[in-house]
């Protein structure tokens, strides 16, 4: 039996993963923002916002790259 061989160009574009991985990380640096805001500690505070400073550079990054995106 002869196994059928996927190719990931044909599932999804680039452009459609490189959009959900921009929601991706915009719903994870809401997630880093809410965890600052009701940490009890400074330290999970600080953790908590520099994941999301992290994770909004990165998405930040994601949208200005689907401006070079060839249609």
């Amino acid at each position: 039996m002869r196994l059928r061989e996927f190719e990931d160009d044909d599932l999804v574009s680039p452009r459609t993963n490189q959009l959900m991985f921009i929601g991706l990380t915009g719903f994870m640096s809401i997630i880093c923002l809410y965890r600052g805001i009701t940490a009890g500690e400074s330290y999970q505070q600080l953790i908590a916002y520099i994941g999301a400073i992290l994770c909004l550079i990165i998405m930040l990054l994601l949208i200005w790259g689907l401006k070079y995106y060839k249609k």
